[in-house]
């Protein structure tokens, strides 16, 4: 890769850095001197008026030497009248061509960079996906070079090339000009230009420093704040107030010296600028007066004079700009470079001739006294020399640490042996394609690296499309691998859509009635709590029973339905804010005094509280001061307390928390709130909640409470089990298991996060079920050679051999590597083909 910038830059986007140019200067250059030529002939006019007949846009020459000037244009004579609505509306039609040629040229220009950083992004991307996995150092460093490359930038890759053509072209315009109104002007207007360009250099460099300067100060300034945050308990115990205003005051004063040194360097900057401010206008003027020999000393027109100072303008703007980008590329440029170097050692690193054979179709898998190193593990392989038949059943007997999964790694060709080869078919495995490889022999690692998305598309990571199995084919791998019972149970909490899946919609509703038969029969009818508009859900809590129904609108949901202006006025009318009240404040009382003596992070506070931990010190506060519910502070403060406390009522359920605040009574109340809260409800806020109904599928809700209409008993013992028992019966001769699994796998995953609902986060998902998505990952992809280095040290050694024979089942006729801990995990009544024990990381044939 090219080791400069500009230079990459035009080697990515030629055609558009080209045309650029050539509308830029092409036609942009021709503009500019029309519209200077037409400013100096109004100018002209404006300042001595003259009756008759002028040429407009005349050019001539007044050579040195000669005693007649030359006339390259002649121009068009014209009354001074029309001459100056001439120059006026050559000004205007120049300024609307202006504008388009600069957004034609902006627009080229920003095509441009975007190649320049797609080709980058290329490099990168394709330099860390073909990078081996000893280069994992290298590669976090690209990216980190790749991040402080961009961050710097700025518009480089888009006029590094163009800005000084167009500087250029403005100096060269503006000779031109100052020749054309008298040779005399040229020697004034270069040293003017040349010195306006080193006052704005040291302007630029100045500020640069004083921006970078105020960057750290402020960095600086606040962590310096944040240490004293810190710090505040033990000034606090220790009175050292005195010493860190000291402290602070001292580092305070370090920064404003060094920020007023360098406000000072910038203001000596600026003093040139400002003398040439006054300086050259001089300077020119002196020139245009001055009087020499004959042919040098005619007097200059004042609208020449005119044209010649807007060119001059603009040359000293085009000027700033390419000083601009010049301090851009000073601190850009060593970054490329280390980007450039880097790449090509990476480069380096890849095998000679790699994705250039062709993948045998079979063989054995032959290791030729090969070592092999794990950064990962720190496992290591010495001398390993062994053939295992393919396609075939190969077992690796080793424990943790012996080095069994790096010789898995190895036969998958994912770790690139230090010394000697690894041949399929009499084929060095790092001279085919590395995706080639990876589809057509898959290692199912430790844990899967799950991404956005849906859970199939988790599944069906890295699959080829016309390679992707269909649903009922993905269901089998899912039984394969142990992901059905999961999978089955996502679909059970996903949401079903009734525009999107008409169908699905229609038969749930209709298997509502099969089920609740179901129940019946079995006498278990008493574990489901049905979805009745008349009676107090006890497996609900207090604002899910006024609302009846699942909120869609987030005004409805959480802490913001205590907020809500439309269920507080239901509660003002059916006189229920004050026993809200009075069950809150009984609900953090209680609370108060269950975990006085557990701490913030326990697990127990999580599990069961009703307000987080960061809100446990508000409560305290609010019990201390208000014993009981009434004398209430007035004013904001009071109203914040009754809001948050009937937040918590509204939370609180009597069959979890079980306070005793929950009697018949109240509940009759809650229940004509109910018939309240959706009879009075404007239209506006209808959508905003999917209300309950036995003839139809509610969108909000899960597909266990659809079809259940009704929530599971929670205080009758095995009433989960049995009652998912049972629905499963029903919705498989329903014919409705192929639907629940379609949900789960249309569940979504979102790295880093934790939890459940419409979204699982990837720290919900354990271990063994992250291990059997990758183990899926490998199967739906249907590769010749599975290899399965996954540690199966935790599990019994019969349910290890079960799922074993499953799997071997199924790759009947393939290829098949499996590391086990020992020989205890073997079938006797099923032996491999060939079983490897590893040791120390020395491997041997067992058998």
């Amino acid at each position: 890769m090219e080791r400069g910038p500009i230079l990459f830059t035009w080697h990515s986007a030629r055609r558009q850095h080209a045309l650029a140019l050539a509308l830029a200067l092409g036609a942009g250059g021709p503009l500019a001197l029309a519209t200077l030529l037409c400013l100096r002939d109004l100018v002209a006019v404006l300042v001595s008026p003259k009756a008759g007949i002028v040429p407009f846009l005349r050019v001539v020459v007044a050579w040195p030497g000669r005693a007649e000037p030359t006339v390259l244009v002649p121009g068009w004579p014209l009354p001074v009248a029309e001459l100056t609505l001439a120059a006026l509306v050559g000004l205007a039609l120049a300024a609307t061509l202006a504008a388009a040629l600069g957004w034609a040229v902006g627009r080229l220009c920003f095509r441009a960079q975007t190649r320049a950083l797609q080709r980058l992004n290329g490099r990168v991307t394709d330099a860390i996906l073909r990078a081996p996995a000893a280069a994992r150092d290298e590669v976090r460093g690209l990216t980190q070079l790749v991040g402080q490359l961009l961050a710097r930038m700025d518009m480089l890759l888009g006029l590094g090339i163009l800005a000084p053509a167009l500087a250029l072209g403005a100096i060269l315009l503006t000779l031109i000009l100052a020749y054309l109104a008298a040779p005399r002007l040229v020697p004034a207007v270069t040293l003017g230009l040349l010195a306006a360009g080193l006052a704005r250099a040291l302007i630029l460099r100045r500020s640069e420093a004083r921006s970078a300067l105020r960057r750290r100060e402020s960095a600086a300034a606040e962590r310096a704040l944040a240490d004293l945050v810190r710090r505040m308990p033990a000034v606090r115990a220790h009175g050292a107030a005195a010493f860190e205003r000291a402290r602070i005051g001292a580092k305070g004063r370090v920064a404003r010296e060094a920020l007023t040194a360098s406000e000072s360097a910038l203001a000596y900057a600026r003093a040139p600028s400002v003398a040439l401010g006054i300086l050259l206008p001089a300077i020119a003027l002196a020139a245009s007066l001055w009087r020499g020999p004959a042919a040098e000393g005619e007097s200059v027109d004042v609208g020449a004079l005119a044209a010649t100072g807007g060119a001059f303008v603009l040359a000293v703007v085009a000027i700033s700009v390419v000083l601009r980008l010049w301090l851009v590329h000073v601190a850009a440029a060593p970054v490329f470079l280390e980007i450039a170097l880097s790449l090509r050692g990476l480069q380096a690193r890849l095998a000679p001739g790699a994705a250039g054979a062709a993948f045998p179709e079979a063989g054995p898998l032959a290791v030729a006294g090969a070592g092999a190193y794990d950064p990962v593990t720190g496992e290591r392989l010495t001398g390993v020399t062994v053939t295992v038949p393919m396609p075939g059943h190969v077992a690796i007997l080793g424990g943790a640490g012996s080095g069994s999964r790096v010789l898995a790694a190895l036969l998958a060709g994912q770790l690139e042996p230090t010394a000697g080869a690894v041949l399929y078919a009499g084929t060095d495995l790092r001279a085919l394609d590395p995706a080639e490889r990876a589809r057509r022999i898959a290692l199912a690692g430790a844990e899967a690296i799950l991404i956005e998305g849906t859970l199939r598309q988790n599944l069906l990571y890295g699959a080829a499309p016309e390679a992707v199995p269909s649903e009922t084919e993905l269901v089998a791998i899912l039984h394969q691998t142990g992901l059905d019972a999961f999978v089955y149970a996502r679909g059970l909490e996903g949401t079903v859509d009734p525009v999107a899946d008409p169908l699905l919609s229609q038969a749930v509703v209709a298997a509502r009635q099969a089920v609740r038969d179901a129940l019946a029969a079995d006498g278990a009818a008493h574990f489901v709590e049905p979805f009745d508009p008349a009676r107090y859900g006890h497996q609900a809590t207090v604002g899910e029973n006024i609302l009846f129904g699942e909120p869609v609108d987030p005004a409805f949901i959480g802490g913001a339905l205590c907020r809500h202006p439309y269920l507080r006025a239901v509660l003002e009318a059916e006189d229920l804010t004050r026993p809200l009240v009075e069950v809150g404040l009984q609900v953090a009382r209680s609370t108060v005094e269950i975990f006085a003596d557990l701490p913030d992070d326990h697990p127990l506070f999580d599990a069961f509280s009703l307000f987080p931990a960061a809100e446990r010190g508000f409560f305290e506060d609010l019990v201390a001061r208000q014993p009981e519910a009434r004398g209430w502070r007035r004013g904001p403060a009071g109203q914040r307390d009754r809001e948050r406390l009937i937040g918590l009522a509204l939370l609180y359920s009597e069959t979890r928390h079980r306070f005793g605040l929950v009697d018949a009574a109240f509940e009759d109340r809650i229940v004509a709130a109910r018939h309240s809260f959706r009879a009075m409800m404007p239209a506006h806020l209808r959508p905003g909640i999917a209300f309950y109904d036995p003839a139809l599928l509610n969108p909000a809700a899960s597909f266990e409470e659809n079809i259940l209409f009704g929530r599971i008993n929670g205080e009758e013992a095995g009433a989960e089990v049995r009652v998912r028992a049972l629905v499963r019966r029903v919705l498989s001769e329903q014919g409705l298991e192929p639907g629940v699994y379609r949900l789960g796998l249309s569940s979504r995953v979102e790295p880093g996060l934790g939890g459940g609902g419409a979204s699982l986060g990837e720290n919900a998902i354990d271990a063994r079920t992250r291990i059997a998505i990758d183990l899926a990952r490998c199967l739906v992809r249907r590769p010749d050679i599975v290899v399965v280095a996954i540690a199966f040290e935790d599990r019994k050694p019969d349910s290890v051999r079960a799922k074993l024979t499953a799997l071997r089942t199924a790759r009947a006729g393939t290829g098949l590597v499996v590391c086990l801990p020992d020989a205890g995990f073997l079938d006797a009544d099923t032996p491999f083909d060939r079983v490897l024990g590893v040791e120390r990381g020395v491997v041997s044939v067992v058998g």
